[in-house]
């Protein structure tokens, strides 16, 4: 068992361990990447640990979907945070996907970029309500959407079932996810960055000018500043006692096919598609039918699981169900691929992007509720100009402040 993305995306050669860095950043998925890229592009003295190698958590074990709100539908977003506060949000996420795909394609990144679409699809009556609910928001903010009918839908994905109609977003993406985030970590590192994998961070004593960092093998870093880009694993690192309140682990599960034939890979098109109020995502990746979800048809839900390389046959059995009710083709294809990611998740939805209450220079970037690939390359930028020079940057990072559960 392994990640389809790992197993194709080039490995990222390992800096040796300073003593002293202007920054330290503990993990290496896409929220520690971006904000190293954006850091030493500040001039700014910057050193990344990652425990394992980059992208091998969350950041390499997703599906791949550059997605606009949440994942959530946009009728559940306004109900959630109110009619100012939702649409600053998704402008945040869409300026998110911009600059990322700006720099992929500037940079010359290999990561099966697709941003061609993507599709919500309702597989109740109750839901294409809500999709109906989300178009009339999205239409009143003249944000580019379409509406499809059920028979849109078949039009559009030959051979599905059981849909009652989708709401297609064109600026969704699919990529490579190891691939883009290996691919910025090389460009950080060209910019000055120093990437040091294989190196676990077991405890952070001190505060702003003098944070002292203890590894597993017994050496140590100090930093002026320390960034905390973990997932869940930062609970046991934050001094602060915040994240160990705020944070929950949770494990994802994804199964993927062997290659389709070509006409059959022909139905489906090059979009982030999901349904279920997002619960189920799937997508094609060269020819295989890729699909992640399920995790609540199981007791507990897989909440507090954070072990990553085993997996829930339970899970996988029911992520090929789905498959062949949906797509009844599917039905004489194999899924020999299954893994697994742990995500973090916060009590209301949102990451945590900003200075750690309690713990002078430490900061968080983490608990994307997974949703990362969403929210991080921009998040990382606002991280950097934090550090730098106190910037308070886009409108919505009151949202992503840590301080926001300081008395949760």
């Amino acid at each position: 068992m392994g990640s389809l993305w790992l197993r194709d995306a080039p490995a990222v050669p390992s800096s040796s361990l300073p003593e002293r860095a202007e920054v330290a950043i503990v993990g290496g998925g896409i929220a520690g990447v971006a904000s190293a890229l954006h850091l030493a592009r500040a001039g700014i003295d910057v050193v990344l640990l990652e425990r394992r190698t980059i992208a091998a958590g969350a950041s390499g074990r997703n599906d791949g979907q550059l997605l606009l709100g949440l994942g959530e539908h946009y009728n559940r977003i306004h109900g959630q945070f109110g009619a100012d506060r939702a649409p600053v949000l998704w402008d945040f996420l869409q300026q998110n996907h911009d600059a990322l795909l700006a720099e992929l394609q500037r940079a010359g990144i290999a990561c099966d970029l697709r941003r061609e679409g993507g599709l919500r699809l309702a597989e109740t009556p109750h839901e294409w309500r809500e999709l109906q609910q989300a178009s009339t928001l999205l239409a009143a903010e003249g944000r580019p959407h379409e509406l499809l009918d059920a028979d849109e839908v078949r039009r559009r994905i030959p051979g599905s079932a059981g849909f009652h109609g989708g709401l297609f977003l064109a600026d969704e993406a699919i990529v490579q996810p190891a691939r883009m985030v290996r691919g910025l970590a090389t460009l950080a590192v060209r910019n000055g960055a120093r990437l040091v994998t294989g190196t676990e961070v077991a405890r952070i004593d001190g505060d702003a000018g003098a944070f002292a960092l203890t590894l597993g093998s017994g050496q140590r870093l100090g930093a002026d500043v320390v960034v905390h880009c973990t997932a869940a694993l930062g609970r046991d690192l934050d001094q602060s006692g915040l994240l160990q309140r705020t944070l929950f682990p949770f494990r994802g599960q994804i199964v993927a096919s062997d290659p389709l034939p070509a006409a059959l890979a022909r139905t489906f098109p090059a979009w982030a598609m999901s349904s279920n109020f997002c619960y189920e995502y799937f997508r094609l990746h060269r020819g295989r039918f890729v699909i992640g979800g399920k995790r609540w048809s199981v007791p507990g839900e897989q909440l507090d699981v954070v072990d990553d390389t085993s997996h829930d046959e339970r899970i996988s059995a029911n992520l090929i169900a789905y498959a062949h009710e949906h797509f009844p083709a599917l039905r004489e294809i194999d899924f020999p691929d299954v893994w697994t990611g742990i995500m973090a998740g916060t009590p209301d939805g949102l990451p945590l992007c900003g200075a750690l209450p309690g713990t002078p220079g430490a900061f968080a970037l983490l608990g994307f509720n997974g949703y990362g690939l969403g929210f991080a390359f921009l998040a990382g930028k606002a991280i950097a100009d934090m550090i730098a020079d106190g910037a308070p940057g886009h409108p919505a990072l009151p949202m992503f402040a840590p301080r926001r559960f300081r008395d949760g």
